[in-house]
């Protein structure tokens, strides 16, 4: 009669020192919650103001998306409305270089900004001084971080300043066409129409 071989498994007891000496990961080895040790203090301040100063920024926009809708300038009112929002997804690149480094992003406390304006002309440039703002805020923190060779917050800044010269360009569309046409109310008319092209 041939040999019948038990199909089931032998039972091997493990302890936790088994386990220590095969590698496997023990409780104290797991690793703790924290900051990432390659995240200077500092970054983590920069990037905190960047969201601050990024949802700010969308607020700014924001009013002068809600006068211009109560004041006629239907499209300006919607595009304006569009860069507020483009302005919170930005501070959302802070946010997420934060936590990918294992920091909780701070919720900033927001002032209101200004709620009345003269016309769309302001607005236009008011946009235009305000990215020039941003701009000088990016590169102060772009040559801080080549100072201390803190190159992942130079290359976080550089992502912004490309970000920024896609801003300048669409500001700078707008002052040229202030410059070229007036700012009469057919030109503002007018203007306001064809801002529907740019939605």
């Amino acid at each position: 009669m041939a040999e019948t071989r038990s199909l089931r498994r032998p039972v091997v007891k493990t302890t936790e020192k088994s386990y220590a000496e095969a590698g496997e990961m023990t409780s104290e080895k797991i690793p703790l919650k924290g900051k990432n040790e390659l995240l200077s203090d500092d970054c983590v301040e920069y990037l905190n103001y960047r969201v601050q100063q990024e949802e700010y920024s969308g607020r700014i926009y924001l009013a002068m998306s809600m006068w211009l809708d109560n004041n006629g300038y239907v499209n300006a009112a919607k595009l304006w409305r569009r860069y507020s929002s483009e302005e919170m997804s930005h501070s959302d690149i802070a946010r997420t270089y934060l936590l990918s480094m294992g920091v909780q992003p701070d919720t900033p406390v927001l002032e209101s900004p200004e709620q009345t304006f003269t016309g769309l002309p302001q607005i236009i440039e008011k946009s235009y001084d305000h990215e020039i703002v941003v701009t000088k805020q990016i590169k102060e923190l772009a040559d801080d971080a080549m100072k201390k060779m803190d190159h992942m917050l130079y290359e976080f800044a550089l992502a912004y300043l490309k970000e920024q010269v896609e801003e300048h360009n669409k500001m700078q569309n707008w002052v040229d066409q202030l410059n070229a046409f007036g700012t009469d109310k057919i030109a503002m008319r007018l203007l306001d129409h064809e801002m529907k092209d740019y939605l």
